[in-house]
């Protein structure tokens, strides 16, 4: 039921209150305004003998006869081309399967992807792959929308739209002036293809003192580095947790945004139990933020991520005194003790679990801490026994490639000339004590092979866009 509300009467003694100021002033503007806002007759046409309800009612019978030839309603005439050449093995309707692999810090992630008239519509993991085994992340599932993002680079750039014969023309005079590429540069993104590592020696062998920079923001440089520290140049540090009981993780998400699929599945196999000899793993998480590694640990303890090399120095300790080991026993001695004080049940605990599990024991660091924190957990490792048991050394392929500080350094000294970005944003995720944004003006020429025109394209003298991996051929 309609509630109509009215203002009760002004009391005829007493107090009298006004709702304006207008109101209260009772001026002639005020009586005016108020007249036009509430006129006499306002629920009838002024001027005739038609009310306002019975004229709608006939302008919608007019509306509605007006309709009946749908000359108002109709679609618009879209006329759909046919494919002139079809695309290979496409049946319109009928899905077809391609397998592919997505491109990451942490190598390539094989995938199934389905399409229709040769466009991709779904993402899958390989169930042929035995890394995989047909399941996928939440990357991969969200790297399809990429491909049809409508914020993607669309034509090549000079500061205005150009075509590729200009571009084509300005590279020729780049190379022509590059003599042997002592003033040129080239910054790209991680990736572990072997027709890059192949082209980039072309690259080198035609200009042998270019500068070849590797820069990934939430890269692992400082792991590599401490690993090289432990087992030499060019040989890298592999986990394997599904060989570990007792696993303890420092600022490391590695069932988050610091693994793969392949860490995950690793991980989630020891936590079933399978028969009367099997054993769950037990996991242990120092960090400091909520992580999906931290939801899923049987024991876990915020700790600021500045202090997680302290953590580290007090569980070193511990471990020192329980295996009476020299080298990590040295190292504790050698660094300064910290004033920060942690929960001395907890790491006792912990260190006793991992003691007892000497062998089948793992410790694990997140990639954006300091070498020193790195060493130290490998040390820590090495006297558990774990190293050629739960951890595992892989040679990487390729030659090691420069950092970005050193790109910096050479153009700071006014060395680059030309540099070529491919792919990444520096600009924008560039470690801010470089202001790069200010390097990248310095040099003369800049050119941008980008997926979006972003921060570092807009700095940059020439944009090309960046083809999906999804819609190009690669390893």
């Amino acid at each position: 039921m309609k509630r109509i509300f009215q203002h009760p009467s002004e009391p005829v003694t007493g107090k009298k209150y006004w709702r304006s100021l207008g109101q209260l002033a009772d001026t002639p503007e005020f009586r005016g305004w108020l007249e036009r806002e509430f006129p006499q007759g306002a629920s009838e046409l002024q001027g005739g003998d038609v009310s306002r309800r019975n004229f709608l009612k006939l302008m919608g019978a007019s509306t509605a006869l007006a309709g009946l030839s749908l000359s108002a309603c109709r679609r618009p005439e879209k006329h759909l081309v046919p494919f002139t050449r079809g695309v290979e093995w496409s049946i319109p309707g009928k899905a077809l399967f391609f397998a592919t692999a997505r491109p990451s810090r942490h190598g390539y992630a094989p995938l199934v992807a389905t399409t229709y008239d040769g466009r991709p519509t779904k993402i899958e993991g390989n169930p042929l792959h035995p890394v995989s085994k047909g399941a996928t992340d939440t990357f991969s599932q969200s790297s399809l929308l990429d491909l049809y993002d409508p914020d993607r680079a669309r034509a090549i750039t000079n500061g205005r739209p150009s075509d590729a014969a200009s571009f084509e023309k300005a590279l020729d005079e780049i190379v022509k002036n590059a003599g042997d590429g002592s003033t040129l540069a080239f910054l790209l993104q991680k990736d572990s293809s072997p027709t890059r590592e192949r082209l980039r020696g072309e690259i080198l062998k035609k200009f042998p003192k270019a500068v070849w920079a590797v820069y990934e923001p939430l890269g692992s440089e400082l792991a590599e580095e401490a690993a090289a520290a432990a087992f030499g140049n060019g040989v890298a540090a592999i986990s394997q947790i599904e060989k570990a009981d007792v696993i303890l993780s420092l600022d490391n998400d590695f069932l988050g945004t610091e693994g793969d699929v392949s860490t995950i599945r690793a991980f989630s196999s020891r936590r079933k139990v399978t028969g009367a000899d099997s054993k769950m793993n037990r996991l242990y998480v120092v960090e400091n933020r909520y992580t999906i590694t931290g939801g899923i640990s049987d024991h876990r303890l915020r700790v600021p991520a500045s202090q997680i090399g302290a953590f580290a120095l007090a569980l070193a300790s511990q471990i020192a005194s329980a295996t009476n080991d020299a080298t990590l026993a040295g190292m504790v001695k050698a660094i300064p003790p910290s004033p920060v004080k942690f929960n001395s049940d907890w790491i006792k605990y912990s260190a006793e679990d991992l003691v007892a599990s000497k062998g089948k024991s793992l410790v694990l660091v997140g990639a954006r801490q300091p070498v020193a924190v790195q060493v130290l957990a490998g040390a820590i490792n090495a006297a558990l026994g774990n190293v050629g048991k739960t951890i595992a050394g892989r040679k990487l392929g390729g030659k090691p490639a420069q950092s970005l500080t050193d790109l910096s350094r050479e153009i700071t000294d006014k060395i680059i000339k030309t540099l070529f970005i491919v792919g990444g944003n520096p600009v924008y995720d560039a470690p801010a004590d470089l202001d790069w944004a200010t390097l990248q003006k310095s040099v003369e020429t800049v050119v941008r092979l980008g997926f979006h025109e972003d921060e570092t394209s807009k700095l940059a003298q020439w944009n090309v866009p960046l083809a999906h991996y999804l819609e190009s051929w690669g390893d």
